[in-house]
């Protein structure tokens, strides 16, 4: 009879020892084990240890719970998710001291332990195996058979709960996918393991068990079709969670029926480092919530960034016509820039409280850019925002290293470049000359000396915060790319063009051939309507947001700060030309600014959501800008 051991010396010192060249690349740390596993086949204190630890394991843990719930998400949704791992990151849960994570935090108690454990290679698994004494543990194979059986049929059933259920069967048409397919799939792997695990000394049936494992795929491939078909159908948080829980249902399925009908020696140590390794990175991750929501999010953030790349190829100009055709859609930016910085400016006349004088230079400049929105017209510095987004859409990991990303940067940069002329050799001699002739012909000042002055100040380089205030205006840009990337999935995923033209109250009023109109201009354009009128509320309240909370806080953005500039020239005023010099190179920098900050976040946003690592990105972007 193996005794009971509770310290585990040696064991633990030898998780210590491999912990410490983890770090080495894949080939030297299996060289380094291999050699310290030899080096420990002649210690039989180890041994021993190691084989009492697998004994206790196999005798007191809960191998089903761990089998059905560790790195498997619950059923209990996104949201209930999050707040479940913020509890038991502030109070952790209390554990049953039997409870297989207590012996697994043992020996892998570092959040990074199961890295190195994926690094080991096959022999070294087989070289770990045989430190053990298997006879001693033979007497608990047929209670963890018993224990892999429950562990299948478990998971089994909670997949067709989630297979059947309507959230995920809508989004399955076309596929020939019926209930009854999944049912009698479930059936057939329910019959299988009890066939085998009622009497073991039957043979498995390879082509069976090939059939089973083909059903398993088929499975899996119907959640796969939902990420494939994501342009059609758009995705959400909701829709995503549940694919990611089937699928992980589905996999930890697979690798129970493979140790479940394993016979020979080596595969059965593959497949259990397996799931040792996924039990051991499960206990680690439970209560991560940059993992869960990078999870949950990947695709629906994908999603969002391809429409702004659709969105971002209309903002780049690939000949000598289409560059035309961007500085025309540009000028008729500034156009509608010029009539926004007179509404602003009368609105400030008001004199109304902060509240209601920030609402209505929101209203202003949401309309504003709604208006040019539809007009197609352009503001330069919501291009970045899409651009971006446009750029990285071609230097995703399958095909990275097959683009000319410096060639579409140059594209992006020539776009940018045409976009701000054509907005400010607008804005900048409207705003002079019409201030210049209200002056002298109509005797009606739109500035006052002393808010000539401010508006010249507010913008200098040296004597306010403009260019951090011009990076959190590219902030908003960023969110705007986002926003308008969100609603336009929206309206795909929720179907929202079909379902206008089936409403029951416009049926009764308007043809099919207007309602079809109808539901095209939202299909086409809801995005760009709430994306372009939240960005003019972010812009025109931000600065009464900051003077009412008392902080810095506020947007430069350079084409009302050009407008401003220009106003603030033709109120007639005594300017120093030092001043007025070093306010234009502000406004030029503000517009650079802008610019920058923009691209980078949305840059940096569209190549996270194509799962490119910090270190893949910079790469990129040192490619792209070098």
């Amino acid at each position: 009879m193996i005794q009971e051991q509770t310290t585990y010396s040696e064991l633990i010192n030898l998780t210590k020892q491999v912990r410490a060249f983890s770090s080495n690349s894949h080939d030297l740390f299996n060289e380094k084990l291999e050699k310290l596993l030899r080096t420990k086949s002649s210690d039989d204190l180890l041994k021993s240890e190691l084989t009492i630890f697998c004994f206790q394991i196999l005798e007191n843990a809960s191998f089903v719970k761990a089998f059905t719930e560790y790195g498997i998400l619950s059923d209990r949704g996104f949201i209930s998710e999050i707040i479940l791992r913020l509890k038991h990151k502030i109070l952790p849960p209390n554990y049953d001291e039997k409870e297989l994570n207590q012996f697994i935090r043992l020996l892998f108690h570092k959040q990074d332990d199961y890295i190195w454990l994926q690094k080991i290679n096959s022999s070294n698994w087989k070289l770990i195996a045989q430190l053990i004494d298997g006879k001693q543990l033979i007497t608990h194979s047929k209670q963890l058979t018993h224990q892999i059986y429950q562990a299948i049929i478990i998971l089994s059933y909670r997949l067709s709960s989630i297979v059947i259920n309507p959230y995920i069967t809508s989004k399955f048409r076309d596929t020939g996918y019926t209930d009854e397919t999944f049912f009698e799939f479930n059936n057939q792997i329910l019959s299988f393991i009890k066939k085998h695990f009622n009497d073991n000394t039957i043979e498995i049936d390879d082509n069976e068990f090939e059939i089973v494992l083909k059903n398993l795929n088929s499975a899996e491939e119907l959640f796969l079709q939902l990420e494939s078909k994501k342009d059609e159908i758009g995705t959400s948080l909701h829709l995503t969670f549940l694919s990611i829980r089937a699928r992980q249902h589905i996999d930890r399925i697979r690798l129970l029926l493979e140790l479940f009908v394993t016979k020979g020696e080596q595969d059965n140590i593959l497949n259990v480092s397996k799931l040792l390794t996924e039990l051991v990175k499960a206990e680690h991750k439970k209560n991560s919530l940059s993992e869960f929501v990078k999870a949950n999010t990947h695709l629906m953030a994908y999603r969002i960034i391809c429409h702004a790349s659709e969105k971002g190829e209309h903002y780049i100009g690939f000949s000598k016509k289409e560059n035309r055709k961007l500085l025309k859609s540009a000028m008729g930016g500034g156009l509608i820039v010029v009539f926004l910085v007179f509404i602003k400016q009368f609105i400030h006349t008001l004199h109304l409280s902060l509240f209601f004088e920030g609402f209505l230079f929101g209203l202003n400049y949401g309309l504003g850019f709604v208006l040019m929105h539809l007009l197609h017209f352009t503001l330069a510095t919501k291009q970045p925002a899409m651009t971006a987004a446009y750029i990285a859409s071609g230097i995703d990991k399958s095909n990275k290293e097959n683009t000319n990303p410096w060639l579409m940067f140059k594209q992006v940069i020539n776009s940018q470049f045409i976009s701000l002329i054509g907005n400010l050799i607008i804005v900048l001699p409207l705003c002079f000359l019409i201030t210049w002739g209200f002056m002298n012909f109509l005797d009606l000042h739109v500035l006052n000396e002393d808010e000539a002055k401010n508006s010249l100040y507010s913008n200098h380089l040296f004597y306010s915060g403009s260019l951090i205030f011009a990076a959190i205006a590219g902030v908003f840009l960023s969110i705007t790319g986002i926003i308008i990337g969100y609603v336009d999935n929206k309206v795909v995923y929720s179907e929202i063009p079909e379902r206008i033209i089936k409403h029951p109250s416009l049926v009764a009023i308007y043809s099919l051939t207007l309602r079809k109109k109808i539901a095209a201009f939202i299909g086409k354009n809801l995005g760009g309507i709430i994306g372009n009128l939240l960005l003019g509320f972010m812009l025109g309240m931000a600065g009464n947001i900051g003077h009412f909370i008392g902080i810095p806080f506020d947007i430069r953005h350079v084409t009302i700060s050009s407008g401003y500039f220009g106003l603030a020239l033709g109120s007639g005023y005594q300017l120093g030309l030092d001043l007025i010099l070093t306010v234009f190179v502000s406004v030029l920098l503000i517009g650079t600014v802008n610019i920058i900050s923009s691209f980078l976040i949305s840059f940096i946003l569209a190549c996270r959501s194509r799962n490119l690592s910090w270190k893949e990105t910079l790469k990129i972007l040192t490619k792209v800008t070098s």
